[in-house]
């Protein structure tokens, strides 16, 4: 990391300032060494990343279940940019990279809270004149990030969305897409995040929407069943799953529910078999623009992770009730998307 992106990190517990340490450097990039806090706290950075992970977060399920995604799955970003990048452009209501461009016009600091690989931090840097601090615990994600990121406004960090190490009423821009909903306590987080973001400063953040009731009883049964799996034997019973949805997708057959059906959430129109299955019964995600094992990744990506909380509308909404102005509400089957100022 360069070290004038460093100079902005404090310790998460104090929020006090951190003297660096070089042990390597190459130029103004960071390699090896150390944040020291003045009451003893000491950070590593090593190869490029500072740390502030503890080994208690390290070691819980959901944290382990994503860093073996990404340590698997090394092309995922650049195999899903497009389809990703388009969605969430479309949900927030920035419609295209310069609808995007605009609303990060005048913005120096912004955080990509779940950053994975950075795709998205990467979006960001390249529309706009912040430093993009993109933050996440699974480092095995990171790697990949720096690895594949060659943009210098783009600075990586391992650390967890309820501990960050950034003063509190610091950026223009947070932005916490497909992640909160995997924390332990998602409101919480939200708050956490709330509170790093400047008065007028402006938040994006997603969470799952609850389905259907036999979507539901079938994803935690599924859960349940796996997320204590090593990754190769949870991607391994997967592999049906995606299949299934390969083949109900390879169908080409358009089902017309008459009437809604209320007592299972259930709601009539004509709509591809495949998609009512998924929607209804149980997630076997296909899109025939990924290969097999990316699919597969993504329906592991839902059905392994300990922590998948989903909302209904209301639930959600009502984060913002208080000392927020919402700018884009969207709800659609998947999830739901809010962008908001904070007031």
């Amino acid at each position: 990391m360069r070290e004038s992106a460093l100079k902005h990190l404090v310790c998460p517990e104090t929020l006090r300032p951190l003297r660096l340490d070089i042990v390597e450097a190459s130029g103004d990039d960071i390699i090896e060494g150390k944040l020291a806090g003045l009451d003893g706290p000491e950070y590593p950075v090593h190869e490029g990343i500072p740390s502030f992970v503890s080994e208690n977060t390290l070691q819980t399920q959901t944290v382990r279940s994503f860093a073996q995604k990404w340590a698997k799955h090394g092309y995922y970003r650049t195999h899903t940019n497009k389809f990703y990048t388009d969605w969430y452009l479309q949900r927030y209501g920035f419609y295209e990279m310069s609808g995007l461009g605009r609303f990060l016009d005048g913005m120096e600091f912004i955080l990509d809270a779940g950053t994975g690989t950075g795709r998205d931090a990467t979006n960001f840097a390249e529309h706009s004149a912040a430093t993009v601090f993109g933050v996440d615990t699974a480092r095995e994600a990171l790697e990949v990030a720096l690895r594949d990121v060659c943009h210098a406004r783009v600075a990586v960090v391992h650390a967890d969305i309820n501990r960050l190490p950034f003063p509190d009423a610091f950026f223009d821009f947070i932005s916490c897409d497909q992640v909160i909903h995997h924390t332990p306590d998602p409101r919480e987080a939200f708050e956490n995040l709330r509170r790093k973001l400047k008065r007028g400063g402006r938040i994006c953040c997603y969470v799952y929407k609850k389905k259907a009731a036999i979507r539901e009883f079938t994803d935690d049964y599924i859960r349940q069943s796996i997320s204590g799996l090593p990754i190769d034997e949870a991607l391994e019973v997967c592999e049906g799953i995606t299949r299934l949805g390969r083949t109900l997708a390879n169908l080409n057959v358009t089902v017309d529910i008459e009437e809604d059906i209320p007592a299972v959430g259930i709601t009539k129109g004509k709509v591809d078999l495949q998609r009512f299955f998924h929607w209804n019964v149980m997630k076997c995600f296909w899109n025939d623009e990924f290969d097999f094992f990316t699919n597969n990744i993504i329906n592991f990506d839902w059905y392994h992770p300990e922590y998948c909380f989903r909302f209904e509308p209301e639930e959600f909404g009502a984060w913002f009730a208080d000392g927020w102005e919402i700018e884009a509400w969207d709800v659609r089957e998947a999830g739901i998307s809010c962008r908001a100022r904070k007031v």
